[in-house]
């Protein structure tokens, strides 16, 4: 049977992490592992990859893996297990060099570390290869330019990611307009 793939955005706090943070999985639906997997990524409380685990140890096809390894990845920044989240992203770009939401998330990994000029050269990367939801990046490399203390250059990834999505409220209270 063939399986058949869904992208879904998510957006997360990280609580003992710096700032609000903007996460997207990409997930597979179909097999009950992968199914489960995307939901726990797309739950911004949930801290339980072993589906994941589940569905990667599974026959998937290289489609579905790149897929639920990002969704791993998702939960394991989550989780603080940042490195594991970052080998999850780098070998779904092995896979596909091509998919944006690994560049995304992984620049969220380099975030969370406090490495904020490769999580905005990944930000960009996605923004290059056309992630489904760009304000999301737009907004990390605002977060990531904050982190760097660079003000001016926040508020105009800002204002980006608000120029693509009027109503996204982070980017809104960001630039105290929320």
């Amino acid at each position: 049977m063939r399986i058949r793939h869904v992208m879904a955005a998510s957006m997360a706090a990280a609580l003992l992490a710096p700032p609000v943070l903007a996460q997207m999985s990409v997930t597979t639906f179909g097999a009950t592992d992968a199914v489960q997997c995307f939901e726990n990524a797309r739950n911004d409380f949930s801290r339980d990859s072993e589906p994941c685990d589940k569905a990667l140890a599974g026959p998937l096809t290289s489609d579905d893996k790149k897929k639920t390894l990002v969704n791993r990845g998702v939960i394991r920044n989550r989780e603080g297990k940042l490195m594991e989240a970052m080998e999850d992203f780098n070998n779904a770009i092995d896979i596909d060099s091509g998919l944006a939401e690994a560049y995304l998330n992984r620049g969220n990994s380099y975030y969370l570390g406090a490495r904020y000029d490769q999580a905005i050269s990944d930000y960009e990367q996605a923004l290059h290869l056309d992630v489904s939801k760009p304000w999301a990046a737009w907004y990390n490399i605002g977060l990531a330019r904050d982190a760097r203390s660079d003000a001016a250059g926040a508020k105009a990834a800002y204002e980006k990611a608000l120029e693509l999505n009027p109503d996204f409220y982070a980017a809104k209270q960001k630039l105290g307009r929320g």
